[in-house]
């Protein structure tokens, strides 16, 4: 049975504060489960995620600018590049793309066995952010499959267009709130129905989707649904939660942004024709 931890262990955090002595200060106050280290050009962090103990490393974007969409579109390509190393766009680590990986060390471990597997970790998770260049040929290359604007098409069942415009009202009574915890609640419980009826498929590929052009570069305060027909609204569904893997803001923007409102509230109208 693997070992679960609820706190990192005395000699982990011994090792890693000798091996990166110059601590940044985190939003997150609990030492108990998290240490963040300055190494200047990245940031690399001890944390108990799940259970496990984690190691991380932070880099900035290769990008000076880019949009939410194409952040996701790119952090998934970095991440089929080195698919052994969990990646993703995470802020708060002080440099956002963050990769992470498992120490893999049993609690009882010596300093000098969890030195070690940092020192071994370290070195892995620094080869996989060295493929962001590479990564970003996704976005900076031209070619006509990078520029196709045509919808996949999906089959949605009467019952799954129901659940989706069951939560129109509230998700439109969360955002009149301005109540944020409200309107998190309210995602969270579409979110977990979204699986339970398969309108979530995401062990398919889906981020590819945020090219398109209706969904405005995931700056999604400016998407007009009027015309999206129920294989749209699902399709969009599919994109941000996929992509919010890869850019974990993805949810958050369609929560504030209203855009799960309006799907929604566009689900109940096919609903109603």
């Amino acid at each position: 049975m693997n070992e679960s931890f609820d706190y990192l262990p005395a000699p982990a955090i011994q090792a890693f504060t000798q091996l990166y002595p110059v601590e940044r200060a985190s939003q997150r106050h609990d030492k108990h489960n998290l240490r963040l280290a300055d190494l200047d050009q990245a940031t690399t962090a001890l944390e108990v995620l799940s259970g496990e103990v984690v190691l991380r490393l932070g880099r900035d974007c290769p990008f000076g600018e880019i949009s939410p969409a194409y952040l996701a579109i790119f952090v998934h390509r970095l991440s089929e590049l080195c698919p052994e190393v969990g990646v993703a766009y995470l802020p708060g680590y002080g440099h956002p793309i963050v990769a992470t990986l498992n120490l893999g060390v049993p609690a009882d471990a010596s300093v000098d066995v969890w030195t070690a597997a940092i020192q071994s970790i370290s070195a892995r998770l620094e080869e996989a952010l060295d493929k962001q260049d590479e990564a970003a040929l996704v976005i900076t290359e031209d070619s006509p499959t990078r520029r196709t604007n045509e919808w996949p098409e999906v089959e949605v069942s009467p019952e799954q267009l129901s659940l989706i415009a069951s939560y129109a009202d509230g998700f439109a009574a969360a955002s009149q709130t301005g109540e944020l915890q409200q309107l998190w609640g309210v995602e969270e419980d579409f979110h977990r129905y979204l699986r339970r009826l398969s309108v979530l498929k995401l062990e398919q590929s889906w981020v590819h989707c945020l090219r398109l052009d209706e969904l405005r570069s995931g700056f999604f305060d400016g998407i007009f649904l009027e015309r999206f027909t129920a294989s749209q609204l699902v399709v969009t569904l599919n994109a941000i939660y996929h992509g919010n893997h890869y850019n974990t803001t993805l949810i958050n923007r369609a929560c504030r942004s209203g855009l799960l409102t309006k799907i929604t509230a566009r689900a109940r109208e096919l609903v109603k024709e």
